[in-house]
């Protein structure tokens, strides 16, 4: 995998998480369920910016950046689409608010909420970091166990043959029974 690609699946990877846990700490902090096309469309829509925050290393700040605008983005969109969801109005009273007309500073959670989506980005970020290091450290280790497998793989090659020694190309023999001596007898005379 190219350096790009890393970065590409590490991004994804992150947003993906930490969309998950948003959703489902959002749920626990006394939200309602989301829809799971809500779910997936905030990953889409998040994917790109958390490969652009990610960066190239492994760093818990990118890293942590990238969890905290996950969980902004799905707080965000679960605010402005909880009025068009009936089950949802209900439940949630903070984000109602929101739609009404009480402007982009309605977009703010109340504390239980705001503790939650914290206290799960804390999470994310320190299982995201550890998920990476394992995955590093599995790598090396198989890496390490295909170098002493591979000698053991590979096919024996034919010694080198030098010119002065012996011929390049093996000699081809040719057994005699299978030679035609087909032809006229050697007693006959040709007639006149």
């Amino acid at each position: 995998m190219t350096p790009r690609h890393v970065r590409a699946l590490r991004g994804t990877a992150a947003t993906f998480v930490a969309t998950i846990i948003a959703a489902t700490v959002h749920t626990l902090a006394g939200g309602g369920a989301p829809s799971p096309a809500l779910v997936v469309a905030v990953i889409a829509l998040g994917a790109p910016f958390g490969v652009a925050l990610i960066g190239r290393g492994l760093s818990t700040w990118r890293l942590g950046a990238v969890v905290l605008a996950a969980q902004a983005l799905f707080h965000v969109a679960f605010a402005v689409t909880a009025a068009a969801d009936p089950a949802a109005a209900v439940t949630h009273a903070h984000h109602i608010a929101a739609t009404l007309g009480g402007g982009p500073g309605m977009l703010i959670p109340d504390a239980p909420m705001l503790a939650g989506h914290v206290l799960g980005a804390i999470a994310t970020v320190i299982g995201l970091r550890g998920g990476e290091r394992m995955l590093r450290a599995l790598a090396r280790g198989i890496r390490s166990v295909f170098a002493r497998v591979r000698p053991l793989a590979r096919p024996a090659t034919p010694p080198r043959r030098t010119i002065g020694a012996e011929p390049l190309l093996p000699r081809v023999r040719v057994p005699l029974a299978d030679l035609s001596r087909r032809g006229p007898p050697a007693f006959v005379l040709a007639a006149r």
